[in-house]
């Protein structure tokens, strides 16, 4: 009598997005999945419904492509984006994470005097250095290592296409694949990925939305929560890094900045400048 574990029933509406493994997968040089099951994966976006994916697919029949859906779920090469399912990280609801869009973020009363002491070392830092960073905030151990062939990747939030061009290709010198969203529609579409970004570069001001707001709703969020982030702010104010504290920001950038600051503060939140 078989004992195998029967695999997950695939509905025609799940949609499912690639994981950090079945990227890499995709992303190697060799596989060891069959012909059959490669073609789903290849296809798998995170947007498209199994129905939709089935009527994409002339070589293999609906049964077919559920059935290696399958497959590839059990084997952790994809995950659902369902609301609740086991994907948990892409599934972010569009109303609730930006339900406060419009109005700026506020601290709440009596708030103002905690780390207040910490803002004004920040605010000097910035205005001497160009950036600051919380030491309290960094990891305390490196981060698992990413899958062969995976890179890593580093979210940069500005609506200044210019910063974006810049700072993506300092990033790509690091070794990162760089994701950059201008709105908020942008931000949410980065956040859906299948994996968390490895470090976020956050604009405070953008044309739809506070980015404090972003923050603090990353902060919120399970699987984001400890992604390492960095605001780009152009007005190096007490307020404003009191609003970082509060929320949980690693890291601030005074604009318009030098390269060499932004990468010292990159490495330092990612514990990669070599100090204790």
């Amino acid at each position: 009598m078989s004992t195998a574990k029967p695999l997950p029933r695939i509905a025609d509406d799940e949609i499912f997005a690639l994981t950090p493994q079945g990227e890499a997968e995709l992303k190697g040089s060799g596989t060891s999945l069959t012909a059959a099951a490669l073609k789903v994966l290849v296809i798998v976006d995170g947007k498209a419904s199994v129905a939709e994916l089935t009527r994409g697919m002339p070589v293999l029949s609906p049964a077919e492509v559920r059935d290696n859906l399958a497959v590839l779920v059990e084997a952790g090469y994809v995950k659902s984006t369902k609301q609740g399912g086991e994907a948990g990280y892409g599934a972010i609801d569009p109303g609730d994470f930006f339900k406060t869009i419009g109005r700026p973020v506020r601290l709440a009363p009596g708030a103002t005097g905690t780390g207040d002491a910490e803002a004004m070392s920040g605010l000097a830092s910035l205005r001497e250095q160009g950036y600051y960073v919380r030491i309290a905030r960094r990891p305390k151990e490196a981060p698992a290592p990413k899958p062969e062939g995976a890179q890593r990747v580093a979210l940069v939030v500005d609506d200044d296409p210019d910063i974006g061009t810049l700072v993506s290709t300092f990033l790509r010198l690091e070794n990162f694949e760089v994701v950059v969203a201008a709105n908020k529609a942008q931000i949410l579409e980065a956040l859906r990925r299948p994996a968390p970004p490895d470090l976020a570069l956050l604009d405070v001001q953008l044309p739809d939305v506070d980015g404090f707001h972003i923050l603090s709703r990353m902060r919120q969020h399970p699987q984001l929560k400890s992604v390492p982030i960095v605001m780009l702010t152009a007005s190096a104010t007490r307020a404003d890094i009191l609003k970082g504290l509060h929320f949980g920001a690693d890291g601030y950038v005074t604009k318009p900045f030098h390269m060499e600051p932004l990468m010292k503060a990159v490495r330092t939140v990612l514990g990669e400048d070599g100090t204790a």
